[in-house]
């Protein structure tokens, strides 16, 4: 089989792999973004996010990538998990996202440090890079833990935008608590899913792979234990499945109750296991 079957065969097997659900309007996407900009905000755990720009910026050095001086664009970026600190280390930073809220937290947090970045509200999915003066622009494009990169149209779109080196991260399987899934199953009537939406990890990766490139990998696995007084604990999940789909009040007593008989002293103990992957390569290294 040829290099061009080869990349065929796996676009076929990628673009078949996208579940249905992913296929949401803009519109949609955007609402269900600003409606936890406030809770990403609020609920920042700042040691856990410090030690993951590390581990980013650590994997960029190895690459070749240094931030001073350098032009980088954040796909998906946030409240500015990754587009703030390359702000700080010197770099010259174009941040898009489609929600109006996450850009709003990320201007403020900007301006209180009086860091300089484009901010721009764009969808990925519909964005054109020829309009938008994006292609070939930048030195580093970064695409973490966003549904804007789904497909490989989007996925291609951000390599296109790079005129030295692409990173990219997402899960490779991200595990629920036990009550989550027993509310969806037993109280929404939904298929429970064990992995996440859109590509993962393992398609992009292997996409590169056979196009000929060799991105560096690093890969991590996290596992959470959280307590919390069980009615905190029951609204943090009815805004969490309100977030893309109508809850009725009758739905939400029936999750109080769960949890209520799920905390027999008053507390309900969480742990939930997510293992993910981040890449970096360089667009202009590719075998063959």
């Amino acid at each position: 089989m040829t290099q061009t079957e080869n990349v065929r065969c796996w676009v076929d097997c990628w673009r078949a792999a996208v579940p249905n659900e992913v296929a949401v309007t803009d519109e949609a996407q955007a609402a269900r973004w600003d409606k936890r900009a406030e809770h990403f905000a609020r609920h920042r755990d700042e040691g856990r996010s410090q030690k993951r720009t590390a581990g980013v910026f650590a994997l960029l050095e190895e690459a070749g990538f240094h931030p001073e001086g350098a032009t980088v664009l954040d796909i998906g970026c946030g409240p500015g998990s990754l587009s703030l600190p390359l702000a700080r280390a010197g770099a010259d930073v174009t941040a898009l996202d489609i929600s109006t809220g996450m850009l709003d937290r990320l201007r403020e947090a900007a301006g209180r440090e009086g860091l300089s970045i484009n901010a721009v509200e764009c969808s990925w999915w519909t964005a054109d890079i020829d309009e938008l003066g994006l292609r070939e622009k930048f030195d580093l494009v970064i695409a973490s833990m966003t549904p804007g990169v789904r497909d490989v149209e989007t996925f291609d779109r951000m390599m296109a935008c790079s005129r030295r080196f692409c990173y990219y991260s997402n899960f490779i399987r991200r595990g629920s608590d036990k009550a989550h899934n027993e509310i969806v199953e037993e109280i929404l009537g939904e298929k429970r899913h064990n992995h996440s939406r859109g590509p993962g990890l393992v398609y992009p990766f292997m996409y590169l792979y056979v196009l000929g490139y060799r991105p560096l990998l690093r890969f991590s696995h996290t596992q959470r234990t959280r307590e919390l007084d069980w009615v905190e604990a029951a609204e943090e999940m009815i805004r969490a499945l309100g977030r893309n789909r109508d809850i009725s009040s009758d739905t939400e007593e029936k999750i109080r109750e769960h949890y209520k008989d799920a905390s027999p002293d008053g507390t309900y103990r969480s742990e939930a296991e997510v293992y993910s992957g981040m890449m970096v390569w360089s667009v202009t290294d590719r075998d063959g």
